[in-house]
């Protein structure tokens, strides 16, 4: 699991962290200003990661699962709170043997970041399509190209971001599922996105980890030049795009299941068309704040390298099929993880 604090107020995060599975590790970027400084610290984290791993005859891969490892044998790890969530969720949360890319945003207003969650609901599912990277779970192909996101699926608060009015809405929402114990603490609202719990920010969630530091670079650019759009339209009482009611959870499924190879449903007008156009979309709708933050370019070939050479989804598919094997399936995801450059 990786988290990448691209901008915040909050105090540096970077490193690593235990996760449920003792197999998981999260990698934490500190706050970064652009996405050299980014690039460099996911470098750097993934080679520490790779000579710790070494070391003990081990390696490391990033993926939204493991296309070869069952969940029941996956050993958690030992802590108080873990054990909570397991009595809490039981076989849910077992099954959940999944990595995230976690983008935080930071916005310090709380009102402005719950109306910004708002707005980037109808554009959560390309950011799904370009980074999934799960095809195959517990030695299968799933026929989803983000089966992490169908394991998600299963918690009592996940998917899509409800609309709310206000902060105080959103916080009324959240103790109201807490003191129905429906979740145990703010850590378990699942939502494709959502404010941050520890630091002022809108956090990202939507995203299968990416193997290439690319696609991860650019699923953090795309955020980045979401909110600040989003941003840019309240300022000037623009009226939000918001999904169609019913389709925001559909567009989701589709964008799970076809990645970027079929179609995806533009949550905003119902339309189904072909995934790239649908990124298309989303490019001329963050244009501005990618050519104001310097990043337009280089967005644009990544991009492009995707289009070129097909989400990891599709690149792990097309392995299994030239060697007939998941063993090389995975070889190629450690591979791709581990890479630093392009």
């Amino acid at each position: 699991m990786e988290l990448l604090r691209v901008q915040e107020s909050a105090t540096e995060y970077y490193g690593f962290d235990h996760e449920y599975q003792l197999s998981i590790v999260e990698t934490r970027t500190g706050i970064c200003r652009d996405l050299g400084e980014l690039r460099d610290q996911l470098g750097a984290l993934r080679a520490s990661l790779d000579r710790a791993a070494a070391a003990s005859a081990l390696t490391v891969m990033a993926a939204g699962t493991m296309p070869t490892t069952g969940w029941r044998d996956l050993p958690i790890t030992p802590k108080a709170r873990y054990a909570d969530i397991l009595e809490h969720y039981q076989d849910v949360v077992q099954r959940r043997a999944t990595c995230g890319c976690h983008v935080h945003v930071g916005i310090e207003d709380r009102e402005l970041a719950v109306q910004v969650l708002n707005r980037v609901g109808p554009w959560l599912p390309v950011l799904l399509a370009l980074s999934s990277s799960s095809p195959f779970y517990e030695g299968a192909y799933t026929g989803y190209q983000s089966y992490r996101t169908m394991l998600w699926s299963g918690f009592p608060v996940a998917g899509p971001p409800p609309i709310h009015a206000s902060h105080q809405e959103y916080a009324d929402r959240i103790r109201l599922l807490m003191d129905s114990g429906t979740i145990l603490d703010t850590g378990h609202i699942y939502w494709d996105a959502r404010l941050g719990t520890r630091s002022r920010t809108l956090e990202f969630r939507v995203a299968d980890v990416c193997p290439t530091i690319d696609d991860t670079i650019l699923q953090a650019a795309l955020s980045r030049a979401l909110v600040a759009t989003c941003i840019e339209e309240i300022a000037h009482d623009r009226p939000p795009l918001l999904a169609l009611p019913g389709l925001a959870r559909a567009a989701m499924w589709r964008a799970a299941r076809s990645g970027l190879d079929g179609l995806l449903i533009d949550p905003a007008t119902a339309e189904a068309i072909p995934a790239l156009a649908m990124v298309d979309r989303l490019l001329t709708h963050v244009r501005d704040a990618l050519e104001q933050a310097g990043d337009w370019k280089e967005v644009l070939d990544l991009v492009e390298r995707v289009r070129h050479r097909g989400t990891s989804a599709r690149r792990q598919r097309e392995t299994l099929a030239r060697s007939g094997h998941l063993a090389a399936v995975v070889d190629h995801l450690s591979a791709e993880t581990t890479q630093t450059s392009s």
